[in-house]
């Protein structure tokens, strides 16, 4: 597999996990990757001050081989610092780094990172070209249509071009929509007319037929909140169909026991409890068992409660 192209090894159109703080850890990414071998795996949404000054952060980057390929999602707003990472994380085996200018959390953009940098193009070509020439690694970004509406989405994301992004992401709402409305993917198809790179259409996506429904002339697609507790999501509906309850409690077990492999069971266990919803849904008394199964103490009985569902 080249570096300078990971998403060429699957077939078009190109299929992504979005990066999600909190949720695209590795054992979700191993579980996401062993369902769907053809689909690119991000990193968690992963700050380049956290990287420098924190282990535990830098342990986010952690991934096992099978997860390949994988990029790595960074955020931040200082370009030398953004080259500096780059450089050290660019010979561990991961295949592209991603640069996000487009998550809206207050927190983040108070700060000036993700959908702020909408605001500030000049610095958010010089974090991606910065990027570009510190690492032999093809750099991404993903972004939104604008901080309040589409307008200078085009020469924005042919700066990003011309700095060195070799495929771009947009999630089809404006920074300030945040996640309210509905995603509006119109711009992203003009958009993919002006540019030469790759482009990825994020946005209201709940399955992978929908996903190459909208493609139109895009490359291709990316699912994010879609996909917790649901890493069938990029199936067909006839496939997803198929899926039964004890196919979902067995894969369920599976990603808790990955996430135990280097998580504390405490936290393992509340970290898990986002994922719950997906598993256990669409099934007779799901609310119920949810309860129960967040209610658990310990792995033991979690899976004990588990496998009672099905028993």
């Amino acid at each position: 597999m080249s570096p300078e192209n990971p998403w060429t090894l699957f077939k078009r159109p190109i299929v992504a996990l979005a990066p999600m703080d909190g949720v695209t850890d590795r054992a979700f990414r191993q579980v996401v990757r062993r369902l769907n071998p053809e689909v690119l795996l991000y990193s968690e949404f992963t700050s380049i001050n956290g990287i420098e000054h924190s282990g535990q952060v830098r342990e986010r980057l952690r991934f096992e081989n099978m997860e390949l390929p994988y990029l790595v999602q960074l955020f931040g707003r200082e370009p030398a610092l953004f080259a500096k990472i780059a450089q050290e994380i660019s010979d561990q085996g991961i295949s592209g780094i991603d640069i996000n200018l487009g998550c809206p959390s207050k927190r983040i953009v108070q700060n000036g990172n993700g959908a702020a940098l909408i605001k500030e193009p000049d610095l958010a070509c010089q974090i991606v070209e910065a990027t570009a020439k510190a690492t032999h690694l093809p750099v991404t970004v993903k972004t939104r249509l604008g901080w309040s509406d589409a307008e200078n989405l085009i020469p924005f994301a042919k700066s990003l071009e011309s700095a060195g992004a070799q495929l771009i992401t947009i999630h089809g709402r404006t920074a300030k929509m945040g996640y309210r409305g509905e995603a509006d993917w119109e711009p992203i198809y003009e958009l993919k007319k002006a540019l030469s790179i790759p482009v990825l259409g994020n946005g209201d996506l709940r399955g992978g037929d929908q996903g190459k429904g909208q493609l139109k002339n895009l490359d291709g697609f990316m699912i994010g909140r879609a996909s917790l507790g649901n890493p069938w999501v990029f199936w067909s509906e006839e496939k997803r169909a198929e899926v039964t309850l004890r196919d979902k409690i067995e894969v369920m077990i599976e990603h808790l026991q990955a996430l135990l492999s280097y998580q504390p069971e405490h936290k393992a266990l509340i970290e898990f409890r986002k994922h719950l919803g997906g598993y256990v849904s669409g099934f007779r008394d799901a609310k119920v068992a949810r309860r129960e199964l967040m209610e658990s103490q310990s792995p033991s009985e979690f899976t004990q409660r588990a496998l009672s569902l099905v028993s």
